[in-house]
Formats: structure tokens, sequence, C-alpha cells
């Protein structure tokens, strides 16, 4: 809670003081008419006519500083919190983006990463609203009163300032009590979702458990665990309702009690109506804290959460830092995964605007190498040298793309693409569908060919430094195909290009091509050699040749 509080402060804090000025102006004008409310009274007695033209115009100068304090308030406060939500939910998302590893991901429960992005963050959307425009007021409230007190009598207003002191202390331990209850619910709720899949798939109940009996007993126990501590904190908010409905009836008792004892003026009776009225005001808005009680657990929860992945800022910034290499290098790389060695000391270098190509058995390590050099795997041991600000393009043969149209599924949010670079980058992509056409979410109403040319143009259509196609090609047909990889050699020209595709359509394009079987690279160069001194390359290559028109080479 206490990092969203300054992620709010630090880039909204003249609003919230503007905030803060207005509801001092409008508790202050309440209590000038709750002040004034006796003498109208007992002129109202003598008739409306007799109230004197001055406080007639107090009265009502107060009032028209209420209501226009009230709009200012309700304006900023929705102003505030739409904006602190905005900017959140963007600074949440530049930082999952910005992570570089596999690994630094999986330090937060990404399952329910939507929900924290989205839910969690409209719950705290609301939270804010909540504080600025009920919690703030109170807050005032009682300073305004406890100095309004003093004039009264010095002891009304210290028993006034310990008792509000004392209530806040109990109360903030109270709801700090419900909201580490709620956490502790909402993971006993995950674990027994997780234990259902599991129950459902008998997944891990096969792989674990020997009895069926067993696993049956353990999501009973799950399940009723998770009844008792819901039921319980249910409990214990009603009862925290209860009491703070108790604490309002004891305010006003025991003030009556310090007013009669220790007052001191003309009239006690006085003193009394005015200390009524006060009371009275903060009880009436001490009931809208109900809302507050309720949603702050809610609240606590959903901070944990994103505060998980804003503790990932400086993981994502340490980051890989610029090496000034041009090019790319991997010395004596290794990877494991799952306890499977997926690449063995691998070395190679590609110069800067080289074009590479990487091919290879299925399951050989070619994606899990780029993935590498993309920071998206932690290597075992050895050396990636790459320039980690370089832009890079990956284009795979899974596609993303989102319910919107084709422009923007290609700019993806970057004004610097023109609709006249989309335009070009669709052409040299054989994607025929107009700029304004409506993509489906995942692009289910494109066929895959077609998704395939629309994630090719996204990648044409920008600006980067190395781009990089993994089987990029699988759905497009080989006439199709021959002309876009043309169109890319002609764009691409002056960049970094590397290629993973075992089809070996214009070989003569790059300047070298490494072979991988086993995780390890077994061979590289140009296709001529290639072609006469490994024999994995050449199976490889007759393969293709086979598939595409029959022949092979001897």
């Amino acid at each position: 809670m206490k990092e969203l509080m300054k992620f709010l402060f630090k880039r909204q804090w003249l609003k919230i003081l503007i905030i803060v000025f207005f509801t001092y102006v409008n508790v202050e004008s309440q209590l000038n008419v709750l002040d004034l409310f006796p003498i109208i009274a007992m002129h109202i007695k003598k008739g409306l006519f007799n109230i004197p033209s001055d406080i007639l115009f107090d009265v009502t100068t107060a009032i028209i500083l209420s209501i226009i304090a009230s709009i200012v308030i309700s304006y900023l406060s929705i102003s505030v919190a739409s904006k602190f939500a905005y900017d959140l939910k963007e600074k949440l998302f530049e930082i999952l983006l910005n992570l570089k590893t596999i690994e630094d991901l999986n330090r937060i429960n990404y399952s329910g990463l939507m929900t924290r992005l989205i839910r969690g963050v409209d719950t705290e959307q609301s939270f804010v609203l909540i504080i600025f425009r009920r919690v703030l007021l109170i807050v005032v409230a009682c300073i305004c009163i406890a100095i309004n007190l003093y004039s009264i009598s010095l002891w009304t207003s210290f028993a006034f300032i310990v008792f509000v002191l004392i209530f806040s202390f109990i109360f903030i331990f109270r709801l700090n009590q419900l909201s580490n209850l709620y956490f502790k619910v909402k993971k006993l709720y995950g674990k027994l979702n997780a234990l259902f899949l599991d129950k459902i798939s008998g997944l891990k109940v096969i792989k674990l458990f020997s009895k069926e009996e067993h696993s049956n007993n353990i999501f009973k126990n799950e399940a009723d665990n998770a009844y008792e501590k819901g039921f319980r904190f249910q409990y214990k908010l009603n009862f925290s309702l209860i009491w703070l409905i108790t604490v309002d009836i004891i305010l006003m008792a025991f003030l009556f009690n310090v007013i009669y004892k220790y007052s001191t003026g003309a009239s006690n009776i006085d003193d009394v109506i005015f200390v009524s009225l006060y009371i009275v005001y903060l009880i009436n808005h001490l009931y809208s804290l109900a809302p507050f009680v309720s949603i702050y657990p809610l609240s606590y929860t959903s901070a944990v959460r994103i505060e998980e992945v804003l503790a990932l800022e400086k993981i994502s910034s340490d980051y890989g830092k610029e090496n000034n290499f041009d090019g790319i290098e991997f010395k004596n790389v290794s990877l494991t995964l799952s306890d499977r060695q997926i690449l063995s000391d691998i070395s190679f270098k590609i110069p800067d605007k080289s074009k590479t190509l990487i091919v290879g058995p299925i399951a050989s390590g070619k994606t899990s190498l780029v993935y590498s050099m993309m920071g998206f795997h932690n290597i075992d041991s050895g050396e990636i040298l790459i320039d980690r600000n370089a832009k890079v393009s990956l284009t795979t043969n899974k596609v993303f793309l989102f319910k919107d149209s084709v422009f923007e599924n290609i700019a993806l949010g970057d004004n610097n693409i023109s609709r006249e670079d989309a335009l070009n980058a669709c052409n040299d992509a054989l994607f025929t569908k107009d700029l304004a056409f409506e993509v489906n979410e995942n692009g289910n109403n494109l066929t895959l060919d077609l998704k395939q040319r629309l994630t090719i143009a996204r990648a044409l259509a920008h600006d980067y430094d190395l781009y990089i196609f993994d089987n990029a090609f699988t759905s497009i047909d080989s006439a199709s195909k021959k002309i876009i990889k043309e169109n890319i050699e002609r764009r691409l020209e002056n960049k970094t290009v590397i290629y993973i595709d075992n089809d070996f359509e214009n070989n003569s394009y790059f300047d070298n091509i490494l072979v991988l079987d086993n995780g390890k690279i077994i061979s590289q160069g140009k296709h001529d050699e290639l072609i006469k001194t490994c024999d994995t390359y050449k199976k490889l290559f007759n393969e293709s040749r086979r598939c595409n028109d029959g022949t092979q080479v001897l």
C-alpha cells in the first residue's frame, strides 16, 4: 500500500493539495452553519424576517462555499483517481513488457496477472475515490471540531483529540487485521482452485498420490479451511461495522459527560448544544466509513499483488547493460531447461548488418538459442554479447493479434508509424486486407496465412536494429513466400537479419548458415561448402527440396 500511495502523491500532489484545501473550505462552511443554527432557530420562533441580514448573509455564503467546494472535490477526486488508475496500468504494462527473462516473470504468479492489471487497479481507483470523498472529510472535520471545541473548553478539546487518536489507532489496527485475514482467504481460494484443476485433470493426483481417497481428503480439507476462514472474515467484517456504530454512541455519551463537567462559559446549555451539533455532524460522516471498511481489505490485497509487479521495475532496469558491441556473439553458451541440456558450449558471431540462417532437425535447440539471445532464458554458463538497448523484432509462427483495425495491430501504439508505412509493409508482406479492416481477437476472422502475413507486415513497418523470423512462413504458400522474402531482403538490406527456417530458398542471400543438432553447432559457413562437408545440412536440404519440387542433391 505504501508504494501505491507514493506512486499517487508523486504524480498528482498538486491536485491532492487542492482537494485538501477545498475539503477544509467545505467542512469549515458546514461548521459555520452549525454555529449559527441555534441563533437562527431562536429567530425563527419570532418570524423568519426577524433574522438579522448579516446572519443570513453568513449562512448563504457558507452554503454556497460548501456547494462549490463539494463540486470541486467531486471533479478533482474523479480526475485524480482516473489518472492514477491510467498511470498505474501503463506503468505495470511497461514493467512487464520490459522484463527480459521468463525467470523474472516467474517471480510473480502470472496466472492472475490480468486480474491484477484490470480488476486490481480498478479496486485501487475506487479506494482512492473513497479516501478523498469520505475519509479525508472526516479527518479534516476532526481537526476543525477540535479547534472549535477549544473555544468552549481546553479539556473538552483535549478529551476529543485523545478519543479520536484512540479510535483511529483501534480502527486502523482492526482494518489491518481484517486485511491480513482476507489476504489469507484469497490465497486459500487460489490454492483451492489449483487443487480443483488438478483434481479434474488428474495429473497431480496421479503424479503425487497413490490413492484417490487421499486426494479427496486433501481437497475436502482445503475447501473446509477456505470456508471456515472466509466465514470468519465475514463475521469479523460485520463485527467491525457494529463496532463502528457502538463507537459513535460512546462518542456522544463521552463528550456529553465531558462538556457537563469541564465546560466554562456564560451558558452551559449553549455549549451542550454546540457540542451536540458537532457530534451529530461527525457521526453522520462516520457512517460513511462503512464502505471504506468493506473496500479496504480488497484494496490491501490488490496493493500487495500490484506492488509485486512494481518491485520488478528495478530488476528490469538493472538487466542488460550496453556492451558497445557491434553485432552479436555467443561465447561457450550452455542452457539447461527442466533438467534437460538444450544448448551445449555454443560459440558463434553475427556481425552487424549481416544475414544469418539457423537450421537443424526438430528439437535441435534453434528457438532456444534465439530465446537465449533475446534474454528470455537465463543461460547456465558462457557469455552473450549483444547491445541490450538495441530494438529487436521477433516474428514467430505463434501469432499474437488483438481486436482492432489492421493498422492498430501493425502500429501497436507507435505514433511514428504512419498509414503509408503500414500500407507499404502490408504490400511487401502480400497482406491484402484494408488497413481499416477490423481484426477479431487472436485474428479469428483471418486465415492462417493472412495471420502470418500481418505479423510479418507488423515487423517490417517498424524500424528495428535486429529482425528475427522464427518459422514465420509456415502457413504461406511457396510462391508467395518467395516474393515476401525477396521484399524482406530489399527492405532490410542494411539491417541485421536472422532466419530460423529449414526452407532453403535463396541460400546465396545469407552471409553465414549455422547448423544445430542436439544443442550443438556442428557446422557453419556458406551453402556451397556446407552441402559438401556437412551431412546433416545436406539431409535437411534434400528433405526441403523433395517437399518443394521433388529433387535432391546426391
